[in-house]
Parts: C-alpha cells; sequence; structure tokens
C-alpha cells in the first residue's frame, strides 16, 4: 500500500513539468529552461562536494558530448549556496563538464522536477513535460556498492528512444546519491 502511494505521489509531482523559467546561470546571463531551440534539455543537479556527483563527472561530461549536436540540451543545477561562483565554475572545468551551470539554492527546479538526490537528471521536452527523471544509470546498489559486470545506463538510454521517437521505457528511476541540503 505504502509503496501504491508512493508511486501515485511520484506520478502526480512528476506530471506538473515545467514551464518556461528565465534563470540566471552563474555568469550572470538569462538562460530559458527549458531550452526553447532543443528537443530536449537535460538538468543534471550535482553537488560540489558529493562524492558520487564527482565520480560520475566524467561520464556526464561523456553524455553532454555525445547529444549535444542531436539537439540536447545539458545544464549543471548546484543546489548548495555554500560554494562561491568561483568555486561552482572551477567545478565543470575540473571535471570538463561544458554545460552551463545554476545555482537553485531556492530549490524552484528541485521543486518543479521532484528530485531528491544528487547526482540525479530530468530530461525535459521543449514544451516542458517531464520525459525521465532519476539515476544516470544503475551503477550504484546503495551508497559504497557498486554493480559488477553489466548495468543500464538510464539517462542515455532515456535519450535514445527520445530521439528515436519512441516512449522512453523506464520514465522514473531511484538514484543514489547525496542529500539536497536543506531538504
Amino acid at each position: 500500500m505504502l509503496a501504491l502511494i508512493a508511486s501515485l505521489a511520484l506520478t502526480q509531482q512528476s506530471n506538473a513539468g515545467l514551464p518556461p523559467t528565465i534563470l540566471p546561470d552563474m555568469t550572470g546571463e538569462s538562460v530559458q529552461l527549458p531550452d526553447p531551440n532543443a528537443k530536449a534539455t537535460v538538468m543534471l543537479f550535482i553537488a560540489v562536494d558529493c562524492p558520487i556527483s564527482n565520480r560520475y563527472a566524467p561520464e556526464l561530461g561523456r553524455i553532454c558530448q555525445a547529444y549535444k549536436d542531436k539537439g540536447v540540451s545539458f545544464y549543471r543545477v548546484y543546489l548548495d549556496d555554500s560554494f562561491t561562483k568561483d568555486e561552482i565554475l572551477s567545478h565543470g572545468k575540473e571535471f570538463k563538464m561544458p554545460n552551463t551551470a545554476f545555482l537553485d539554492m531556492k530549490h524552484k527546479l528541485v521543486d518543479m522536477l521532484g528530485m531528491t538526490v544528487t547526482p540525479e537528471a530530468a530530461v525535459v521536452s521543449s514544451s516542458g513535460t517531464i520525459l525521465y527523471r532519476g539515476r544516470i544509470d544503475d551503477l550504484y546498489l546503495e551508497h559504497g556498492r557498486v554493480r559488477d559486470g553489466e548495468y543500464r545506463r538510464d539517462l542515455r538510454v532515456a535519450l535514445d528512444e527520445f530521439l528515436a521517437g519512441k516512449p522512453i521505457s523506464k520514465p522514473f528511476t531511484t538514484a543514489i546519491g547525496c542529500g539536497i541540503p536543506g531538504k
């Protein structure tokens, strides 16, 4: 029964979507989310000091590189305002994540998209519909324990299915990561 209630709450929260929202990025430029010029907008919720976010950083950089020429926009969303603008921008450079960064210290995007931990990804259509929300992949079984062998690359699968015009087979997955400050 509790699983059903949690599932319904997740579905109701997830269907809210993302209305056109203009936010300042870390350089002070105004950016509209979702990106009206992209087929899909991916928001990567990460943290400077989350070890799991940092372990995923190389893969996130590879995903950004693989899909940027396919009409997909990528944005990093940081949730902890205890880091300076320079630290956040350096974090992106250090981990070779070339996308625009936002600081969501009031958790506006977190709440609209239903994010729960870092790292976690949201894929949103140009109309604001949440297409996918959840983990980058299912490598982590739990904190500190990774899967041996094959694992599902959920974010890549979701993007591939969407770009091929197919329904996303797993639109919501549970991410394992660091808690969101203040939540």
